[in-house]
């Protein structure tokens, strides 16, 4: 992964990702969500649980363009290891402080064979924000998608996400810069 990328108000914005609520992360190119997570994970000394639903992360990892950090539990998901990693992976963010980060809800909505697999999904984002609270711990949530009509879609054209208490940031790059914005 190229080196050469600048991230333009990291700081300024890394201060609106609290802890206790879910992190948004919406994004065009999944390279540049990509960059923007290893800075993330960069900037954090805590634990760091890294659930990739997508699989870019840890192909990164693996193949070694990415290196792994040490502070941090790379989990690949399929639909029966979910299951059982999740105790353990509430218990974790409900006890100590950690960073958790799910790539991506877009991946996510892939596990259930549901006909709606959005209660599924918005029920397990708001378990987990609801565990992150009892140790302060942040969620990192991201997701492909844009804004149509005033509402934020995914490809699919589902609605993403609509209830109170999450914080939304959106990743733009463009010439060799990738920003990060409030939203």
């Amino acid at each position: 992964m190229e080196e050469n990328h600048t991230l333009e108000n990291f700081d300024t914005v890394k201060n609106k990702m609290v802890s206790s609520t879910a992190n948004v992360i919406f994004y065009h190119d999944p390279f540049s969500k990509t960059r923007f997570l290893n800075k993330i994970m960069d900037s954090f000394e805590d634990q760091i649980i890294y659930l990739d639903f997508d699989l870019l992360y840890s192909g990164y990892v693996q193949s070694g363009y990415i290196p792994k950090k040490s502070n941090t539990k790379i989990i690949k998901l399929d639909s029966k290891n979910l299951q059982d990693s999740l105790p353990s992976i509430l218990s974790k963010i409900s006890s100590e402080k950690t960073i958790l980060i799910l790539d991506s809800l877009n991946g996510l909505y892939n596990f259930s064979d549901d006909e709606n697999p959005a209660r599924f999904v918005n029920s397990l984002v708001m378990l987990m924000t609801a565990n992150a609270k009892f140790s302060k711990s942040i969620l990192f949530v991201t997701c492909l998608g844009q804004k149509k009509d005033e509402i934020w879609t995914m490809p699919s054209g589902r609605h993403i996400l609509e209830f109170e208490n999450i914080n939304r940031f959106e990743i733009t790059e463009n010439d060799m810069k990738i920003g990060i914005h409030a939203i």
